[in-house]
């Protein structure tokens, strides 16, 4: 986790105005993070900070790539990713990160704020939801071609045709009460 502590933003002695810092994440960033579907990546992060007198606004900019598996052929290729969110820190009693409010709660005692968590989540937030390799300019399919040729091989081609008697009785229903 020492990776982690290079995204820590010193805030307490800062007048109350907007500051900005750059991070570099690279493939140890995402390996201090279990079951992340995020392989490695080089982004680029962003930071605005916003000091106020009993708040924080942080704009986040993400941009980049990131090593994900393809859903078809379980092979990893990059995905890129341009994401941007802002969270709103209020300074309170205790550290809750977890709030159902539209901010976070930083204990007023704090000196520091550790992006990281924002950063990872930000990133899962930026990929799509189907991962595919993506077409090459010819428009052909950048998939492992051995595992596609393996997928036809087994998937079931057979179009089925006939329907189960229990729907062609619902069927009938449907009809009949449309009249």
């Amino acid at each position: 986790m020492k990776v982690l502590t290079q995204y820590s933003v010193h805030f307490r002695d800062l007048d109350n105005s907007d500051y900005e810092y750059n991070f570099t994440v690279s493939d140890s960033f995402f390996d201090c993070f279990e079951k992340s579907e995020i392989k490695g990546g080089d982004i680029d992060v962003k930071l605005i900070l916003s000091k106020k007198p009993n708040s924080l606004e942080l704009d986040i900019c993400l941009s980049g790539r990131v090593k994900i598996i393809c859903d078809r052929c379980l092979e990893d290729y990059y995905e890129q990713i341009d994401f941007n969110d802002k969270i709103s820190v209020e300074l309170g009693d205790k550290t809750n990160f977890d709030t159902d409010k539209e901010f976070v709660i930083l204990d007023r005692n704090e000196n520091e704020i550790n992006i990281s968590q924002f950063i990872y989540e930000f990133a899962h937030f930026a990929i799509p939801l189907r991962h595919y390799h993506h077409n090459d300019k010819n428009g052909n399919c950048g998939c492992n071609p051995k595992m596609l040729e393996a997928l036809k091989k087994y998937s079931n081609t057979k179009k089925n045709n006939t329907v189960d008697p229990r729907w062609e009785k619902l069927t009938e229903i449907k009809n009949n009460n449309v009249k």
